[in-house]
């Protein structure tokens, strides 16, 4: 999310769903049954050809009629004629008017072309392939949930501990001296919790890592440094002990009104220890304040394996306002840096979005979660606010998936209650270690109607 609007799983239900990549197989055998059901549609027809010519012969034999061959073989070939033309209809007809290319499966699955149906990855569901199969959430202990205490959190991400296998990781925003979320901007820090009764949690907090004001934490591994980077906005900032209270301040250029624009970056071998880097990317001088991206916020990064990091960023103009915000995506040789912007002078679409959550498929596919900024998204109330981009290639060009909503404001829960919540917003997704990046668990930061407190909430994707 961009706050400047101020706008229990258990490790077993964890294990369940990485057991669950054999469900591939059960998507594509669900495709190969529609094909089986459309062949047994024929043979069917066939049958009652087969019958229809039995009963006249047999109906011309108690008549003691001579059979008339070239007439029942006549009107038979008629009848299995018709009868299959129909069948090549009925399974014909959806290629035509839905997928033709696996694009129009949102490069979420496959494009069958003898049905025109999509057969869906796991994780992923509807005619584009275009929503997430989520699964109640747990109700108790879900997430990092401290407002009972009077503790907001936002931006959640999940990391699974590479050397503990029992230890889940979530990096989060938090706020100080007990401010909601309308004081994000001077109070947030970024934290380390830890869970050791699975992915969902509950998590309990460990380690402070930047003090305020630092906000929109992303962690990734790079494999070439050996070293986890965590990528967050925000600078060392005098916050008022006293009571919560929205600040001007400045980080560098970029944004006057409260100091967020720009980029820096921790580094840590173990997730625990973390070492200050500096900054990696800033927002632009004021010879270049009309930029679209003079403003640069919201981390999301890739590593590629080839030691490059690719980086998916929000940005807008010099002391943007809400209406005005795209996505970016810029490339850095390394984790470090320098990052080169590849989607300049253009944003990647011209949708209004902002926290791009971005990753590689199996396939090579490039795809992004976002909170939707246009009308039927944004803030406060509005349902449609989880969307997907995709694109073959990194370079683009990127499809706003505006056919179908990733995920929205609602929430069912195990218990069989539900929320609607006022703001859902920061995704980020935990993926499968088997090398599939298949979807297990959605993360966001929400806030419920009425209430100034916000949390982490952790869903189960099926």
């Amino acid at each position: 999310m961009e706050e400047e609007k101020d706008k229990k799983s258990t490790v077993d239900q964890h294990m369940t769903r990485q057991g669950r990549f054999s469900s591939s197989l059960a998507h594509d055998n669900d495709g190969n049954k529609k094909r089986v059901s459309n062949h047994s549609y024929g043979r069917h027809l066939i049958l009652i050809v087969i019958t229809i010519i039995l009963a006249v012969v047999l109906a011309q034999y108690i008549n003691q009629k001579p059979l008339n061959l070239p007439t029942t073989m006549k009107t038979s070939s008629f009848l299995l004629s018709y009868l299959l033309g129909l069948a090549s209809s009925s399974s014909s007809s959806p290629a035509t008017s839905q997928c033709q290319t696996d694009s129009d499966c949102s490069l979420n699955g496959i494009c069958n072309l003898s049905t025109g149906l999509c057969t869906c990855d796991p994780g992923w569901r509807g005619a584009d392939c275009g929503v997430l199969d989520l699964a109640p959430a747990p109700k108790k202990g879900n997430g990092y949930n401290l407002t009972d205490q009077g503790t907001s959190s936002w931006c959640n991400q999940i990391i699974h501990d590479p050397n503990n296998k029992s230890v889940y990781h979530l990096f989060a925003s938090e706020f100080t001296h007990g401010c909601g979320l309308d004081y994000w901007t001077p109070y947030s820090r970024v934290i380390r919790a830890e869970s050791m009764e699975g992915p969902a949690g509950p998590y309990i907090f460990k380690q402070e890592i930047v003090p305020a004001f630092a906000h929109n934490p992303a962690v990734v591994y790079s494999s070439v440094e050996k070293a986890w980077f965590l990528y967050y906005i925000g600078c060392e900032t005098e916050v008022n002990t006293e009571k919560c209270e929205n600040k001007e301040f400045s980080c560098g250029p970029g944004n006057d009104h409260n100091g967020e624009s720009g980029i820096s970056a921790m580094i840590s071998k173990d997730l625990i220890h973390w070492t200050h880097y500096g900054e990696v990317m800033r927002g632009v001088d004021e010879r270049s304040r009309q930029l679209w991206d003079a403003d640069i916020t919201n981390p999301g990064p890739f590593a590629v394996p080839n030691g490059e990091l690719a980086m998916a960023y929000r940005g807008c103009p010099f002391n943007c306002d809400v209406e005005k915000e795209w996505i970016g995506l810029a490339i850095g040789n390394s984790p470090r840096g320098t990052f080169h912007k590849i989607s300049t002078p253009d944003p990647l679409f011209k949708e209004y979005a902002e926290d791009p959550f971005l990753w590689q498929d199996k396939r090579g596919n490039w795809h992004m979660l976002l909170h939707s900024l246009e009308e039927d998204g944004g803030f406060g109330g509005q349902h449609n606010i989880g969307r997907h981009a995709y694109a073959t290639s990194l370079q683009g060009p990127w499809t706003w998936g505006n056919r179908s909503v990733a995920y929205t404001t609602k929430v069912e829960f195990d218990d069989g209650s539900e929320i609607v919540y006022w703001r859902r917003e920061r995704p980020q997704v935990l993926f499968s270690e088997d090398g599939l990046m298949r979807p297990l668990f959605l993360t966001n930061g929400v806030q419920e109607v009425g209430k100034k407190e916000s949390y982490s909430l952790v869903q189960p994707i099926n």
